[in-house]
């Protein structure tokens, strides 16, 4: 993790301050994405539309993408065309969802933002640094909110590393967070060199579990498992959520997660081995 002196960031400005401007350089565009993917309609779901609404409120002045499947679709045939057989192949609507926010984000970048987080004020500060995202438990970040410039060279990590980690881990609870999720982008976070530049708020303050409110967000809640598998996926949360606390399954946590990290150094050094192979073949 980070140290102390990289989360300690200052959020006591006012309320409706949209830029970093005039003391900083704005490095994260001013767009706000929200994505809903999967037959849902976000009329049905009127916190989502509060949220949306009181985000775009702080932020007047910001573009606004609202990316749904054909939208992603075209996004992907358009820029990501190698990944659109992966995107395809995704079990769950929340692995497109989970996927679709880092494409976005490196194409665009800006703000990604879940449906269920609602502003309680602008996030236009902010914007001096070039990624930020709030840290999570018991380790790694969440991807539920993510702020980052254009073609952020981790962002980029996590776009190219999707296909490798496109595999069934046998529950959907882990499939979707090891292959797309918060334990995909920890482990990759966990393996990236240059933290300097990847910002994490305090999880204590900054927390994005449950319903909680943050000197950022209300959060509600609800937005992080949209698929046609939400309640088994929502019960299995639910239910690691109450067991987290028991140390036998915070060491699962930690087992799983360095397994996974092994995996991914051993496929890196593989592929490395492959292409100097070739490389000597060739010359």
């Amino acid at each position: 993790m980070e140290s102390n002196k990289s989360r300690d960031i200052n959020i006591s400005y006012p309320i409706n301050q949209t830029s970093a401007r005039p003391n900083y350089t704005d490095l994260v565009p001013a767009i706000i994405h929200h994505i809903v993917i999967g037959d849902i309609d976000i009329s049905n779901h009127p916190t989502w539309t509060t949220s949306r609404d009181a985000c775009l409120k702080l932020h007047p002045d910001y573009e606004y993408k609202f990316w749904n499947d054909s939208l992603a679709e075209e996004l992907i045939r358009k820029e990501y065309s190698w990944f659109l057989e992966t995107w395809k192949s995704y079990r769950y609507p929340i692995q497109r969802a989970d996927s679709l926010r880092y494409l976005v984000l490196y194409h665009y970048g800006g703000i990604f933002l879940d449906m269920d987080l609602h502003c309680r004020r602008s996030l236009g500060p902010l914007r001096r640094f070039d990624f930020i995202s709030p840290a999570a438990y018991p380790v790694g970040i969440s991807n539920g909110f993510l702020m980052a410039s254009a073609h952020h060279p981790f962002i980029k990590v996590l776009v190219d590393q999707l296909p490798l980690f496109n595999r069934n881990f046998i529950f959907p609870y882990a499939t979707v967070m090891f292959s797309t999720g918060c334990m995909y982008i920890s482990a990759q976070y966990s393996l990236y060199n240059d933290h300097c530049r990847l910002r994490l708020l305090d999880y204590k303050q900054h927390r994005l579990s449950g319903h909680v409110s943050t000197p950022l967000f209300h959060h509600y809640g609800s937005s992080s498992w949209h698929s046609g598998d939400a309640s088994f996926i929502k019960q299995a949360d639910y239910l690691i959520n109450r067991l987290i606390y028991h140390q036998q399954l915070f060491f699962i946590h930690i087992f799983v997660f360095i397994i996974i990290i092994i995996y991914v150094l051993y496929r890196r050094r593989r592929t490395k081995k492959e292409e100097k192979l070739e490389y000597i073949l060739l010359t």
